[in-house]
C-alpha cells in the first residue's frame, strides 16, 4: 500500500483507534476516554466503548504537535494535560484538541524537564509532572507557574 495512502486511511474513524504504543490514558469528568499514543505522535479520543470521537497531533515541535507524548490528564475545568517526552514540555488544550497554552523546555532548572512522562492533576487543579532524567516531580498551577519541586536521584 502506497504510504500516502496508509496516512489518509489511518485519518479515517474506521482506522482511527489503533494504536501502536499507548502509553498514558484520562477519563474526563463527561466519560471521554483520552490516550497519548507514543510511536504515532497524537492524542485519541474516545467514549468509553472505544467509539473514536476525535484524534489531534502528528509528529514535530510546534504548537499541538509532539514528540512522543507519554502521559495526559483531565482537570475539574475539563483541560487536557500532556507530558510532550521529546519535546521536553507540558501542553494544555480543551477536549476538542484546541491549543491553550505550554510550558517548559530542555534543562534542569524549575519548570524546565528531562523527559516529562507522567502527568496528573489534583482536586485543586495543580498540575504535577514527572521529570525523568531529573529525578523530580514538579508541581505547577494550570497556567503553568512554577510552584515546587521534590525528589533526587537514589
Amino acid at each position: 500500500m502506497p504510504q500516502q495512502i496508509f496516512f489518509y486511511l489511518m485519518k479515517l474513524p474506521s482506522f482511527a483507534m489503533r494504536f501502536e504504543f499507548p502509553k498514558g490514558i484520562a477519563v474526563d469528568a463527561s466519560g471521554y476516554v483520552y490516550v497519548a499514543d507514543d510511536a504515532k505522535h497524537r492524542i485519541q479520543k474516545s467514549d468509553t466503548n472505544g467509539n473514536f470521537r476525535k484524534e489531534w497531533g502528528e509528529e514535530g515541535s510546534d504548537k499541538a504537535e509532539f514528540k512522543f507524548p507519554k502521559g495526559v490528564a483531565v482537570d475539574a475545568s475539563g483541560y487536557l494535560y500532556v507530558a510532550d517526552d521529546g519535546n521536553c514540555r507540558v501542553q494544555k488544550f480543551d477536549t476538542n484538541g484546541n491549543f491553550i497554552s505550554e510550558w517548559g523546555r530542555k534543562g534542569s532548572d524549575k519548570a524546565e524537564f528531562k523527559f516529562p512522562k507522567g502527568v496528573a492533576v489534583d482536586a485543586s487543579g495543580f498540575v504535577y509532572v514527572t521529570d525523568d532524567e531529573n529525578h523530580r516531580v514538579q508541581k505547577f498551577d494550570t497556567n503553568g507557574n512554577f510552584i515546587s519541586e521534590w525528589g533526587k536521584r537514589d
